[in-house]
């Protein structure tokens, strides 16, 4: 069990593959738990462009367009961003959205997961090299 971080070293780049030649868009994934948390259970998390880690299941709670904001379509981009994050203090979204039920928070998982899914022509996860 890790708390998050934002050492490059601890995160994993996912290749969407729907970019030309099947490199891109990329999401930035890692398992830990957040900073001052009192259970310590490790979950996956998604980092937003804001500096932001937010959980994977409230990913799925976004709207559309701004699921895709979150993409990074250059990797030499997300190298700089993630170096220049290196130095910030860790920031994480764990809360649901006031009012949604679980049911509705897994129906939208689900719909983002096949969305996300059709568009793949196939999905690599690599451990992003610091």
């Amino acid at each position: 069990m890790s708390a998050l971080t934002n050492d490059p070293a601890r995160c994993e780049v996912m290749n969407l593959g729907w970019g030309p030649h099947g490199h891109g868009p990329y999401l930035v994934r890692q398992e830990g738990y957040p900073p001052g948390s009192v259970e310590m259970r490790s979950q996956p998390f998604i980092l937003q462009r804001d500096g932001r880690w937010l959980l994977n299941l409230l990913f799925a709670t976004l709207p559309e367009h701004e699921q895709e904001a979150q993409l990074f379509h250059d990797l030499a981009e997300l190298s700089s961003f993630m170096d220049a994050l290196a130095a910030s203090e860790v920031r994480a979204e764990v809360m649901l959205p006031p009012g949604m039920s679980v049911v509705e928070l897994m129906h939208q998982f689900e719909h983002c997961t096949h969305r996300i899914l059709r568009g793949m022509r196939s999905c690599a996860a690599t451990p992003l090299k610091a």
